[in-house]
């Protein structure tokens, strides 16, 4: 951390001192290229040399903290006219300014010159300072985004690990209450239904990670439909579509589809054999499409709203922004779930 802060110092540091060079050496550089005949003048390459030594001054001393209240302020622009003053005196007494002629001498016209130069010379002290608040301006406000953005992804990480601790209790508890309704009635079933529950959970438990293959969590779907039949009559119509298509190796966010999987066997009516459930999950070309539509049952109207869609609908539009859309339906007795992820990585920012 230490090493790689020290790298982007001198990084830095080399780019200022080039984008400087560039303003202050380099057109005399270029004149001097293309008029070969005509003179140098030393005197240039000392000042642009001090004006770089200005905005070093400006921006690693005056600057270290930027003035944030009107009273840093003022001593701000106080330090500042004491650096030009300085500059300028240091011009003057080095003979950088017009030096008086030794004969006829003309009052008016070497004061002329003399403030003509010297102001010059402050005008071009004031843009090197300009410079450097600008760059230490902008450098400031490259780490206010960085934090910025490192706070909303942590916060983002957070809340998300909040939703999936909410999911798995959700989950769990849901399986359970259905293999107790098997104990009694179906012991063997029951002892199946508890395989089927240490399966998965050792997918939530050890496959934990941001994103898992599709086709690792269709495997995990499908492990929950089979579990769920085991309490179901035989006779009831099962419409199950399970296929990743080209996309069984796209990662997914896990655990984004099981909730409207349990919606179709908790609040679904699975006991009339007339009244047939459908389940489809299917993805081509980076996108996937979850299905699901069941009869309504009669408690459903009576029972108040779990934390299951609405953490689901936070997780979408967490993961995946516009990329998700999820809507809902009751028509004609049937609840009816669409649920459409673009698994797409290249999307505008």
């Amino acid at each position: 951390m230490k090493s790689q802060f020290n790298r982007n110092r001198v990084l830095t540091f080399l780019t200022h001192l080039l984008v400087i060079s560039m303003l202050f050496v380099l057109p005399e550089v270029l004149w001097s290229l293309a008029f070969p005949w005509k003179k140098v003048h030393p005197e240039f390459f000392i000042k642009a040399f001090t004006f770089i030594a200005v905005f070093y001054v400006e921006y690693y001393l005056i600057l270290r903290r930027l003035p944030s209240r009107s009273s840093q302020w003022g001593r701000f622009a106080a330090t500042n006219i004491v650096l030009i003053a300085v500059v300028l005196t240091l011009f003057y007494i080095s003979g950088f300014a017009p030096s008086r002629p030794p004969k006829n001498p003309d009052h008016v016209s070497f004061i002329s010159r003399t403030a003509l130069m010297l102001t010059r010379d402050a005008v071009m002290i004031i843009l090197t300072i300009g410079l450097a608040v600008a760059m230490k301006l902008g450098e400031q406000w490259r780490f206010l985004e960085t934090r910025r953005r490192e706070l909303a992804d942590a916060q983002r990480a957070d809340e998300l690990a909040n939703l999936k601790s909410q999911l798995n209790p959700h989950f769990l508890f849901n399986t359970l209450n259905s293999i107790y309704a098997l104990i009694a009635i179906a012991p063997d079933k029951a002892q199946s239904a508890v395989h089927e529950l240490s399966r998965m959970l050792r997918y939530m438990l050890y496959e934990s990670h941001a994103t898992v293959p599709l086709e690792k969590e269709i495997d995990f779907i499908r492990n929950y439909i089979e579990l769920m039949k085991l309490r179901l009559s035989p006779s009831l119509p099962l419409e199950v579509t399970l296929d990743a298509g080209d996309c069984a190796d796209t990662p997914v966010a896990p655990l984004i589809f099981i909730t409207l999987i349990e919606n179709v066997f908790k609040h679904g009516d699975t006991a009339a054999p007339y009244k047939p459930v459908t389940i489809s999950l299917t993805a081509g070309s980076g996108v996937v499409h979850c299905v699901t539509s069941n009869a309504v049952a009669p408690r459903a109207a009576t029972e108040s709203g779990g934390i299951g869609l609405t953490n689901l609908n936070r997780r979408l539009s967490l993961l995946y922004g516009d990329r998700a859309s999820l809507k809902t339906s009751v028509t004609d007795g049937r609840f009816v779930a669409t649920l459409s992820i673009d698994l797409n990585t290249e999307t505008d920012e």
